[in-house]
């Protein structure tokens, strides 16, 4: 280690050369704050939750922001136990280039495990984590997931009766 902190997830796209905007808001912490800071309806949002196994391997689920995380389709897409999956900490996100309220399927975590599920894909433009509270990334969602490389997608959620038309 070099003492550094990891670089953040919009230093990682930029390096990448995807294409994004970062928007900078008040600090928030759940999809419906950061959708009322933006004007975006949570329709266009990719909230991901972060989790860590036994073997301290982040675990990164990215998902609609209304849907809501069927956990044992995780583990299975995952390959680990459903009672083996814990919220992952500030110190562990830390690690990784982010924070609470900021997580960000793009990690600095090379180990780092992602699932995408797979309606992700045909969102379109989506506001995604920056690896901070107080910033999001606009990017096209196929972009999003091609900058991951290894990352799986599976139905890893449950969406509303009521979903967007």
């Amino acid at each position: 280690m070099n003492g550094l902190a990891p670089v953040g997830p919009p230093q990682i796209l930029a390096s990448l050369g995807v294409p994004f905007r970062l928007h900078e808001h008040p600090d928030v912490t759940g999809p419906v704050e950061i959708c009322a800071a933006l004007g975006v309806p949570l329709e266009r949002t990719v909230k991901t939750l972060a989790f860590v196994t036994p073997e301290d391997r982040l675990l990164l689920a990215a998902v609609p922001g209304h849907a809501r995380l069927r956990y044992g389709a995780l583990a299975r897409a995952a390959g680990v136990r459903r009672n083996d999956l814990s919220p992952a900490g500030a110190g562990r996100l830390a690690r990784a280039g982010m924070r609470p309220g900021g997580v960000c399927p793009v990690s600095a975590d090379r180990g780092a495990m992602v699932v995408f599920d797979g309606t992700v894909s045909s969102l379109g433009r989506v506001r995604c984590g920056s690896g901070r509270p107080d910033s999001s990334i606009e990017i096209e969602a196929a972009e999003l997931i091609a900058a991951v490389p290894g990352a799986a997608t599976a139905s890893i959620v449950a969406l509303p009766a009521d979903g967007p038309a």
